[in-house]
Parts: C-alpha cells; sequence; structure tokens
C-alpha cells in the first residue's frame, strides 16, 4: 500500500484549512466573552462603589447571586444554540473551545472554593491571589489561541493579561482601587475582545 505524498504547497494549504476552521469556530466564542466580560465589569465595579460608601452594601449579595445565575443560563443556552446549529463541530475545531471551556471549569472552581473557604471560615477574604490567578490563566489561554485559530491581535490580548499581573504583585495604585482596575481589565480584556470576536463571525456569516 503505498502513501500518499504532498507537496509543501499542499501541506500549507491544510493547515491553513485547519486554522481558518478553528478560527471560525472560535469567532463564535465571542458571545460568552462579551456577555461575561460585561457583566463582570459591572458587578465588580458596582462592588467597589459599595466599598467607597457610593452603592448601598446590602445590594451587593443580590448581585452577585444574580451574576452568577444570568452567567450560568447564558452559558447553557447559548451552548445549546450552537450545538443546536452544529457551529462546534470536529475534533480539530474543538482544540480551542475545550482549551476555553477548561479554563473556564478550573476558574469556577478556584473562585468557587475560595468563596466556600471565605464562608467557612478557613480565609478572612479572597485574597489578590484570585487576581494573579484569573491573569496568568486567561493569558496562556489567549496565547495558545493566536496559534492554534491565526487570530494574531489574540497575543495582543495575552500580553495585556501578562501586564495585569504585574499591576496585581507590583500594585502602584492604593489598595481602594484595586475592584476598579478588575472591573477595567474585565472590560477591556474580556468583553472588547468577544465583541470583536461577534463582528469577525457576523463577517464570517456575510
Amino acid at each position: 500500500m503505498t502513501e500518499e505524498i504532498f507537496t509543501a504547497e499542499e501541506n500549507l494549504a491544510y493547515i491553513r484549512g485547519i486554522m481558518e476552521k478553528t478560527r471560525k469556530r472560535t469567532s463564535q466564542a465571542g458571545p460568552f466573552l462579551a456577555f461575561w466580560g460585561t457583566l463582570s465589569a459591572f458587578v465588580t465595579l458596582a462592588q467597589y462603589f459599595a466599598v467607597m460608601g457610593n452603592f448601598p452594601h446590602a445590594y451587593m449579595p443580590y448581585l452577585w447571586g444574580s451574576f452568577w445565575v444570568a452567567g450560568i443560563i447564558f452559558t447553557i443556552m447559548k451552548g445549546k444554540q450552537l450545538a443546536r446549529d452544529k457551529v462546534i463541530s470536529g475534533s480539530n475545531d474543538l482544540i480551542t473551545t475545550n482549551l476555553f471551556t477548561s479554563i473556564g471549569i478550573s476558574l469556577g472552581i478556584f473562585i468557587l472554593a475560595n468563596i466556600v473557604a471565605v464562608m467557612l471560615g478557613a480565609k478572612d477574604h479572597m485574597g489578590t491571589e484570585i487576581c494573579y490567578v484569573i491573569s496568568i490563566v486567561m493569558a496562556i489561554a489567549f496565547y495558545a489561541s493566536s496559534y492554534s485559530t491565526g487570530i494574531k491581535w489574540f497575543r495582543l490580548v495575552a500580553y495585556g493579561w501578562w501586564v495585569a499581573v504585574i499591576l496585581f504583585i507590583v500594585k502602584p495604585f492604593a489598595d481602594q482601587y484595586l475592584l476598579l482596575t478588575i472591573a477595567i481589565l474585565d472590560f477591556l480584556l474580556l468583553a472588547l475582545p468577544g465583541f470583536k470576536l461577534m463582528a469577525l463571525a457576523k463577517n464570517d456569516d456575510a
């Protein structure tokens, strides 16, 4: 049985085809990033105003609860829609999708564990290590995805998250501005990339 030999041009075309398919599938993640990024920025900003005394602190548990419920409902409904429309299919196309999914699950477990620890009294508060972990993980996700999808501006987003790690460690700002910084980063490095991916998906469908 003889093996089929492909030319360099054919191999390159095959690789480009895989990257193009993966890029199109990744663009479908735009609504998730846009929704979670915007919602997280809004609630974190409200928390900042509550800490500063400009917003009733009694409302925050309801806002955080609504944040998680709305996020989960949106994720489930949007995921079902994508599955119904067969947007995500094929092993090669699932590389980036599974990467972001596993990262989302990991971060969810990490944050939930910290919340439980605070409720049980094992910790006094949710420390800034949460900021480090989230920033590092998001940077790795976007950087790796820039190569699997061919979306080069993903690397800029990754660099932004790495800069965020430095900001959280060096903290060139007063402690009371930590929440405000997180809210800004959520919008700039999650929501905006999500909106840009949504525009990319719209162009692909046109």
